[in-house]
């Protein structure tokens, strides 16, 4: 009987793919083996790359490579690893067919030959011999090439538990056979068991019946090819027409916004023909001023030219215009607002095609200076005093014109107008400590509080100024910062040895993922998030790291 073929060796399995190595290439520090393309697939989809350097981390062991200027190179580059390729070139020596007549006489001989009622592999110099021989005489023997061709059911006819004998009888009960020994051991209480030879007696018969049901099943297994093949190139078809719906809708909207971006083009540039023309204005009255100064300090310049009385006269004229000039210029500067432009754009995500108006507005800001002109120093615009607090930790905007804060002393959050005046407060259950406003609610906003560890969310009320509390999330231990980025919000907390770990939970409170900081690092709480990536600062060496959000998105 044949032997079974012993598994795949592991050491030539490769850990990414699971499959024998093809171009086996070593890292050269960890010395764990991928297939080339393999670590070049893993190199693409996980690398971490900073400030143009890139971090390479070894996907078994999690070495990390640092500061690798050339990915492609240094992957083309590594090391070949030989012992690998001679162990895979052993092991497809050793998968040939070898003859099993040989093998229980510890020898090695490629099998040519295959014997149906032995279901040995044979080779030359033992097929003659089993046909010779008086037992096997009358076996069947083919060649490998044929046996491997043809649907054998030989394989079957030894018995499970012992491989040296025959099948004989069958068991009904148990739906299986045996030879004689598991008869007399397995099977002496079942009803019914019989002979082989008297159950193949009625094969005949069976046979013909099977043949008309399978080709019964036959035929309604092509009916339904033939259905599922027309429904798959319907299907295609209707893909097409759709792709085409698609490129012409596509078409519509790139129109539509060409023609919006003409219009919104166009307003830009009769509003920065206006503000032009202010700052024209603007610009020749201090220029007639700056002539004027230009010439008094020329004609002083060249005083000796002149008599003394002529310059006396002059001299005193100059001292009445010195007050008129300043207040003139102190006027022009009092009266000077910087124009800024603001790009406002519409919301036109669910309905854009049909219900754009407008890409965007130009809006002309007119903003106070910040700077004195005449001592080039930035000059301090407002100071807002919140009424009833004492000690604030975090500030935020909502909706783009209002602010929230809260007092650690008093407990409260606070809702102002863009001037600072008080237009309502709440008290918070516990001692807060920072604000974040959720993306997707234009009047909402989460507040951190310490014992209890809780994220509350409040909702603002701007037409009749209020602040209610919506629902409050439990924390697993106290919250430093908080941010939010779509549908999710983020919580950092402290672990053990000042680490900084994020956690980020939907809006109803289910816990998502958990993210840590860069190293043994704390991060105070301040994060935020630009595009796909937290940024945070660092204490330990005064710096701002990020963490890839692309998982929880």
């Amino acid at each position: 009987m044949a032997t079974c073929v012993p598994p795949t060796n592991d050491l030539i399995v490769c850990p990414i793919c699971f499959d024998v190595f093809r171009d086996p290439k070593t890292l050269p520090q960890c010395l764990h083996t991928f297939c080339k393309s393999c670590i070049c697939s893993y190199a693409s989809t996980t690398l971490n790359k900073i400030l143009g350097k890139t971090n390479f981390i070894c996907p078994v062991c999690r070495k990390c490579y640092d500061n690798v200027d050339n990915i492609d190179a240094w992957l083309e580059n590594l090391p070949n690893n030989h012992l690998i390729v001679t162990l895979i070139n052993q092991e497809k020596m050793e998968s040939k067919e070898m003859c099993d007549y040989c093998k229980r006489q510890e020898k090695n001989e490629s099998a040519k030959y295959w014997c149906a009622e032995c279901s040995d592999n044979l080779c030359e110099k033992c097929a003659k011999f089993h046909k010779v021989n008086r037992l096997t005489m009358e076996h069947k023997v083919c060649s490998i090439e044929a046996q491997n061709q043809t649907e054998s059911f030989s394989s079957v006819l030894f018995c499970k538990q012992h491989s040296s004998r025959k099948l004989e009888v069958y068991c009904f009960d148990h739906e299986e056979p045996c030879c004689l020994m598991c008869a007399t051991v397995s099977h002496r209480k079942c009803e019914k068991v019989s002979s082989l030879d008297e159950c193949s007696l009625y094969s005949a018969e069976k046979v013909q019946r099977l043949k008309t049901e399978f080709g019964e099943l036959k035929k309604r297994c092509e009916s339904e090819v033939a259905r599922v093949e027309d429904d798959k190139a319907n299907f295609k078809k209707e893909s097409k027409r759709i792709e085409a719906r698609v490129k012409g809708l596509t078409e519509e909207i790139i129109q539509t916004l060409r023609d919006k971006e003409k219009d919104a083009l166009n307003g830009l540039a009769k509003t920065e023909k206006e503000q032009t023309l202010v700052l024209q204005t603007k610009l020749e009255e201090l220029q007639t001023v700056q002539e004027k100064l230009e010439r008094s300090i020329q004609l002083l310049q060249h005083s000796e030219r002149f008599s003394k009385i002529a310059m006396f006269l002059e001299i005193k004229k100059m001292e009445k215009e010195i007050s008129d000039i300043d207040l003139r210029i102190k006027e022009l500067m009092k009266s000077y607002k910087i124009p800024v432009l603001n790009l406002h754009l519409n919301e036109f995500g669910r309905s854009f095609h049909s219900s754009l108006n407008s890409l965007c507005e130009i809006e002309v800001k007119l903003k106070t200076t910040g700077i004195d002109y005449r001592s080039a120093k930035l000059v301090l615009e407002k100071s807002l005093n919140v009424q009833g607090s004492s000690c604030l930790t975090d500030i935020e905007v909502i909706n783009g014109t209002h602010l929230v804060t809260t007092c650690q002393v008093s407990k409260m959050v606070y809702l102002l107008d863009a001037d600072g005046t008080l237009l309502s407060s709440t008290p918070l259950p516990s001692t807060p400590w920072a604000i974040a406003p959720l993306r997707k609610h234009e009047f909402q906003f989460c507040v951190t509080t310490q014992n209890p560890n809780l994220v509350g969310i409040y909702k603002a009320d701007i037409q009749d100024p209020c602040i209610t509390r919506c629902k409050e999330l439990l924390l697993p231990n106290t919250a430093w910062g908080i941010c939010t980025f779509e549908d999710k919000i983020i919580v950092s907390f402290w672990e053990a040895q000042n680490k900084q770990v994020f956690r980020v939970y939907d809006e109803e409170g289910n816990y998502i993922k958990e993210l840590h900081s860069y190293g043994n690092s704390s991060c105070n709480g301040i994060h935020a998030i630009s595009g796909r990536y937290l940024f945070y600062t660092v204490n330990t060496d005064h710096s701002v790291h990020s963490n890839d959000l692309s998982s929880v998105m």
